[in-house]
């Protein structure tokens, strides 16, 4: 979902910039003075401006990817599997080395199930509810540039996120009327290795391709409480987890890496000199 996510975007930001007359990119350096523009060409070429210098000073559209939250469904509620928190937001080179950037997640989810049943001329209709789910988190980083090229940029991005979800699903009837919840926190902290590619060769160094792969660490809390109606009587159960590892690694397939580890970055604006 993350992979066909990030291509969608990818492909909205091209069809854009190709539609947009004031997205104009072609050109080249000024005979005297002013800033250098952009031109288009070989992916061989490597003559003008870095791709990574057009965007420097510029305002980015990214998607970060998904964090995955618990939810009622892991204490054997209906509802399918664990909640996905989007992450979507912005970046700013503040010079040609450094960045910041920073991301919002958001996710709300309900449902329910109806199932009838004919038999000996009679109809009978029963629903369920799923447990429904509200999720928000951020994301905050501060991209290093390592090292560039004419359209690829290496660098090195420490980052903090945390997450939030509550689920909740009420079951039973009568005295057995039971209110659930599920509340979960998610810190994780960790530092990204990142090559960034440009589409300068095709006129549009805005458009850009992340791959990353790096360590992070992660705690997750989650608290499970189950309140009988009838006399407030209270079943708590508090679960925590806490992993280390690489955000990138072996015995994955083509798909999970490419899912996992590939999104798109927009530059708003138009090149120097334009």
């Amino acid at each position: 979902m993350r992979s066909v996510l990030s291509l969608l975007v990818g492909a909205a930001f091209v069809t854009a910039a190709s539609v947009a007359g004031a997205q104009d990119l072609s050109g080249s350096v000024p005979s005297s003075g002013g800033s250098p523009t952009v031109t288009g060409g070989s992916v061989t070429d490597t003559t003008g401006p870095t791709d990574h210098s057009v965007v420097t000073g510029r305002f980015a559209l990214r998607y970060f990817g998904g964090v995955s939250m618990p939810s009622l469904s892991a204490m054997g509620m209906p509802g399918g599997n664990n909640n996905t928190l989007q992450t979507v937001g912005a970046r700013y080179w503040l010079s040609g080395m450094l960045a910041l950037e920073g991301g919002i997640a958001l996710g709300v989810s309900s449902g329910s199930n109806e199932q009838t049943i004919q038999s000996g001329g009679n109809t009978r209709s029963t629903t369920s509810d799923d447990p429904n789910f509200f999720g928000v988190g951020i994301h905050l980083g501060v991209p290093i540039a390592l090292a560039e090229s004419k359209h690829l940029t290496i660098a090195a991005v420490p980052y903090f996120s945390l997450h939030y979800g509550r689920s909740a699903i009420t079951t039973g009837m009568g005295d057995g009327t039971t209110d659930n919840t599920l509340s979960a926190l998610r810190l994780t902290v960790g530092a990204n290795a990142t090559a960034e590619l440009q589409f300068g060769f095709l006129g549009i160094p805005q458009l850009g391709l992340i791959a990353q792969f790096g360590l992070g660490m992660s705690y997750t809390n989650g608290v499970y409480e189950a309140v009988v109606r009838r006399n407030s009587d209270t079943t708590r159960i508090a679960s925590s987890d806490f992993t280390l590892g690489t955000t990138f690694g072996p015995n994955y397939s083509l798909s999970e890496i490419i899912s996992g580890s590939v999104s798109a970055v927009y530059y708003f604006g138009n090149a120097p000199g334009r």
